[in-house]
C-alpha cells in the first residue's frame, strides 16, 4: 500500500475491504471462518484497523435495544430487509438550541474515556500490514456526523446562513475534543499508524452537499487541523466522503491530502480515467469497484471483468487501492465477493 502511495508498481495492486456487520457474519458463516483476521488473510487484504479501547459512560440503553453514541445522540435498529437494517437517530439533542453560548454547557466526549496503552500491542500485532485508523471516533468527521445526528439534516445545512455564530462555534467545540484525542492516539500507536482516516459524505449522486464555497468557508480549515496533526505523527491522510465530490478534490488537495476514498464511479464527474489522467501523478484513489449495479447484480464473470477494466485504468504507476465502493452491502453475493479479490490478485502491472 505505501508503495503505491508513492505512485510505484507494487508486486501487486494492494487492496482495501469494508462491510456491513450482516455481510461480515454471512462471510465468515459460508466460508467457515473464525474472525474478522481470518477473512481478511483469506481474501488478501493489505490494511488492518485499529484503534483504542472504550472505558467510558455505558452506550448500550437496555431498556430501549437502544444504544448512544459518544456525543449523546440516541440511536435506534431499523430493518430494512430480513437480514439487513440500519441505525437511525431517535433524536437530535441540540436541534432546539441556536445560542452558541449554551454549547459550553453540552456533555462534549473526553479522551478519557478511551485507553489508549493497548494501541501498542494492536501495532506490534499487524506489524506486516498497513494500518489505519478505525471507522467511527477513530476516523472523525464534522458535517455527516456528529453535526447532523446532533441538529438534524435541515440545519446542518441551513444554518449557514441563518446561524452561522452556532455553526462555527459547534465546529469548534468538535474540533476540541478531536485534536486531542488523535493527537493522543496516533502517539499511543508510537507513530506507527500509516493512514489517519477522515469519514465525512460530502456528496450525492449528482453533485455536492453544500457548495465548494461553503466547504472552503467552514470545513477546510478544520480538516487541515485534523490533517496536520496527523501528519506530525507520520500518518498519510485518507479521506473517505461517497459520491461526486471531484469539485473538491483541488481544495482537499491543499490541505495535504494523500489518498480519497471511495472513487464512486456512478456518481457525476468520478469518472476513473478522467480523475487519473487529472489527479494521477498527485493523489491516489481507493475503491472503485462498482456496487450500485456490477457487484450486486452481475455474476462473478461480470465482477472479475469489471476490476480488470478498473484496474487496466487505474492501477498503471501505482497511486491506487482496488476496493468496493463503499461497505459490502446484504444484497452483494459472497461469491460475487470473492470474484472480486480474485481479480485483483491475479491482475499484473
Amino acid at each position: 500500500m505505501l508503495k503505491a502511495l508513492r505512485h510505484e508498481e507494487p508486486d501487486r495492486v494492494p487492496t482495501m475491504y469494508r462491510d456491513v456487520p450482516e455481510v461480515r457474519s454471512r462471510l465468515l458463516r459460508d466460508l467457515r471462518l473464525r474472525d474478522e483476521d481470518e477473512l481478511l488473510d483469506l481474501l488478501g487484504v493489505d490494511f488492518r484497523w485499529i484503534q483504542p479501547k472504550y472505558v467510558g459512560p455505558a452506550l448500550e440503553i437496555p431498556e430501549s435495544g437502544h444504544r448512544r453514541d459518544i456525543w449523546g445522540v440516541e440511536w435506534k435498529y431499523t430493518r430494512f430487509s430480513e437480514t439487513a437494517g440500519y441505525w437511525n437517530e431517535v433524536s437530535h439533542p441540540l436541534a432546539e438550541i441556536t445560542d452558541p453560548r449554551a454549547l459550553e454547557h453540552y456533555p462534549w466526549p473526553d479522551p478519557k474515556w478511551w485507553d489508549f496503552s493497548i494501541l501498542r500491542e494492536e501495532v506490534e500485532k499487524y506489524d506486516d500490514y498497513a494500518l489505519m485508523t478505525y471507522p467511527n471516533y477513530c476516523s472523525p468527521g464534522i458535517l455527516q456526523s456528529p453535526i447532523q445526528p446532533l441538529v438534524g439534516i435541515e440545519r446542518s445545512l441551513t444554518d449557514f446562513f441563518v446561524n452561522p455564530e452556532f455553526y462555527r462555534a459547534l465546529i469548534q467545540k468538535i474540533l476540541d475534543f478531536q485534536i486531542p484525542f488523535i493527537d493522543r492516539m496516533l502517539e499511543a500507536a508510537g507513530n506507527r499508524i500509516d493512514f489517519f482516516r477522515i469519514g465525512d459524505d460530502f456528496g450525492t449522486q449528482r453533485g455536492l452537499l453544500i457548495s465548494s464555497e461553503l466547504w472552503c468557508e467552514y470545513f477546510q480549515a478544520p480538516f487541515r487541523e485534523m490533517a496536520e496533526t496527523a501528519k506530525r505523527h507520520d500518518a498519510y491522510y485518507y479521506q473517505h466522503s461517497c459520491g461526486a465530490v471531484g469539485e473538491l478534490i483541488p481544495h482537499l488537495l491543499e490541505i495535504g491530502l494523500d489518498v480519497l476514498d471511495p472513487l464512486q464511479i456512478r456518481a457525476a464527474g468520478m469518472d476513473p480515467q478522467a480523475l487519473k489522467i487529472q489527479y494521477g501523478g498527485r493523489l491516489c484513489f481507493s475503491g472503485g469497484v462498482d456496487e450500485q449495479e456490477l457487484l450486486p447484480k452481475g455474476s462473478p464473470g461480470d465482477v472479475k471483468d469489471g476490476v480488470r477494466k478498473l484496474l487496466d485504468i487505474m492501477a498503471p504507476g501505482g497511486g491506487f487501492f482496488v476496493g468496493p465502493t463503499h461497505n459490502f452491502q446484504d444484497d452483494i453475493p459472497t461469491e460475487n465477493i470473492i470474484a472480486m479479490y480474485e481479480a485483483a490478485r491475479d491482475w499484473k502491472y
